[in-house]
């Protein structure tokens, strides 16, 4: 018996079998298309992000403020639905900073977390803290080593979250907690700018200490300026500051001032040499040749020059210092005849 048209079934067939795999190969390459430019998007987003972080490591001067920028960039552009810092402090965690659609799945989880809790031992956040390294929830709504406080995630759309380790000094500081919303959104592309963005808050973080220590040493130096400047001007012996390559006076105080019969604009900048009140030339040779060979001068009796020509003697005393970036010295005397009437 024939099988009318059944020359063009044989032929229909094959043909509607290829169609079909067509098809399915088209749809693939279509979800393939949209898949990689969801993948684009998101990197792009996050490469952004990055981009302003690194414009704000370079400008913020507070801990506070650069966390919660960070925060803020990571949702405002890249789109995180929650974005969380907790900073270690001993045995606690503190909640330094948040951002984010999703914050309100914070408000049943307590601040600070008590670390050697056994109920927030194994969780995420604790596992960076304690061990330094970057972990990953691709799919939190199944993932079983999820803590107490998954449910009221999920509920707020969160479906994969990533931490990552904030370094200070050399420790690990603090965690930052990145959630998203849709499951396998941190891949590997998108992980390698997150460690990006990790290093780039960890060298802020060292930056700001840098920048606090320097101005700490800076108040410092200045207050010891300011008391060696008091004590300087009130010193009842006469002192001065000598510049060591040209012997010229930089600073005197107010007993040499008195003693010299100069003010301040007459004495500065002159050399030790010129002026009336001055160590005698084969004195002065000796007190220089000592300066030279020891770095100081102990209890050195010289002949001083007095302004009305009298030579009286003096026992001096001197220092090499470092002063407004110049080598000098700091050179005090006190008059013998002084010394041994009592006074």
């Amino acid at each position: 018996m024939t099988i009318p048209y059944l020359p063009t079934l044989i032929l229909v067939i094959p043909l509607a079998a290829l169609l079909v795999i067509a098809l399915v190969l088209l749809r693939r390459r279509g979800q393939d298309y949209r898949l990689a430019k969801i993948q684009a998007e998101r990197l792009r987003n996050f490469l952004l992000a990055l981009a302003r972080s690194n414009r704000m490591v370079l400008c913020e001067q507070r801990e506070e403020q650069l966390l919660q920028e960070s925060c803020r960039i990571c949702v405002e552009t890249g789109h995180a639905l929650l974005a969380c810092v907790y900073v270690r402090d001993g045995d606690l965690a503190h909640r330094a900073a948040m951002a984010g659609p999703a914050s309100r799945v914070l408000e049943n989880v307590p601040s600070p977390l008590p670390l050697q809790d056994p109920d927030v031992q194994d969780s995420y956040t604790v596992r960076v803290l304690n061990k330094g390294v970057r972990l990953v929830s691709n799919d939190y709504v199944l993932d079983g080593q999820a803590g107490r406080w998954r449910e009221e995630a999920v509920a707020q759309g969160i479906r994969a979250i990533a931490w990552i380790p904030l370094h200070r000094g050399g420790s690990v500081h603090a965690v930052l907690m990145l959630c998203a919303g849709e499951r396998g959104f941190f891949d590997e592309e998108l992980l390698k700018l997150l460690d990006e963005l990790g290093a780039d808050l960890s060298f802020a973080l060292d930056s700001i200490d840098i920048r606090n220590e320097a101005e700490l040493a800076r108040l410092e130096v200045e207050a010891g300026h300011k008391r060696f400047r008091t004590l300087f001007d009130a010193a009842p012996v006469p002192m001065a500051i000598v510049s060591i390559p040209d012997r010229r006076i930089r600073e005197a105080n107010a007993t040499l001032l008195r003693l010299s019969g100069l003010d301040k604009s007459q004495l500065l900048g002159t050399e030790t040499a010129s002026n009336a009140y001055a160590i005698l030339p084969e004195d002065r040779d000796l007190f220089y040749r000592i300066l030279s060979e020891t770095g100081h001068v102990r209890d050195l009796v010289l002949r001083i020059r007095q302004p009305d020509g009298r030579v009286q003697r003096s026992v001096f005393n001197a220092e090499q210092i470092n002063y407004s970036g110049q080598a000098c010295f700091l050179v005090t005397s006190a008059n013998v005849e002084f010394m041994h009437s009592g006074h």
